[in-house]
């Protein structure tokens, strides 16, 4: 416990989890309010056109990611590895901590961008005069699932910070991923792509788009991922010196 209080501390007290949120409101915000403003009422009418405009809270995960990431590429960055592992030498249990911190970082991270975006997403909707046609089922799918989807991807950052220790290449790797290699491959190969973290974790959400995978399933995959980046990070982590 007072290790997972250290790492919760250390996400609370850095600037750049301060900078992740102020970026997460800030692009939620602009977003929302340009797109259910701007977009023509043909597009706005249908319960998967409301939904994937709604779902744009999910961009909290890259968030969360990066806040992952940040938990152990910070520490090689500045040193704090050493004292870090001297306080706690068994290496397993401080990745523990740390995806635990990783998870629940993500978890408020998923708060606020999908509470921001729905409920800003909604308004605007309604001041349009656009008739919600969202169930309550999916409603709640949708909410939950970018909430469960970011805290994942918390997990998912501390796992490649673990594998990458570099910080800049952890980012570099981690944004090139989501927002290059997933979408080449779900463009060309959609049967394939649909098994990949990103569109997996959009399967959490509802029926976004065709070719993804049912929400359960995408959610096994999803956790599925992060066992496995979680077993090779601890690996290397054993395996790494800290001087």
């Amino acid at each position: 416990m007072n290790q997972l209080r250290a790492e919760l501390l250390k996400i609370r007290s850095t600037r750049t989890t301060v900078g992740l949120l102020v970026g997460l409101i800030a692009l939620a915000l602009l977003f929302t309010i340009l797109t259910c403003t701007l977009s023509p009422m043909s597009q706005l009418l249908t319960e998967q056109d409301q939904s994937s405009l709604l779902s744009f809270g999910s961009i909290a995960g890259v968030f969360a990611a990066l806040a992952g990431v940040m938990l152990f590429t910070s520490e090689y960055r500045f040193g704090t590895i050493r004292p870090t592992s001297l306080f706690n030498p068994n290496r397993t249990h401080l990745f523990a901590t740390k995806i635990t911190a990783g998870v629940l970082s993500g978890l408020v991270f998923g708060v606020i961008g999908e509470g921001l975006v729905f409920s800003i997403g909604m308004m605007i909707l309604k001041l349009r005069g656009v008739s919600i046609v969202m169930t309550g089922a999916n409603v709640t799918e949708l909410i939950v699932g970018a909430i469960i989807g970011t805290a994942l991807w918390g997990a998912i950052g501390v796992g490649i910070g673990s594998i990458v220790p570099n910080q800049v290449g952890a980012v570099i790797s981690l944004l090139a991923w989501g927002f290059v290699v997933e979408n080449l491959v779900f463009g060309f190969l959609p049967k394939i792509g649909r098994f990949l973290p990103v569109h997996a974790s959009d399967s959490m959400m509802g029926p976004l788009q065709s070719n993804l995978l049912p929400g359960n399933a995408g959610t096994l995959v999803v956790v599925a991922w992060v066992l496995v980046l979680a077993i090779v990070g601890v690996a290397l982590l054993k395996r790494r010196d800290v001087s």
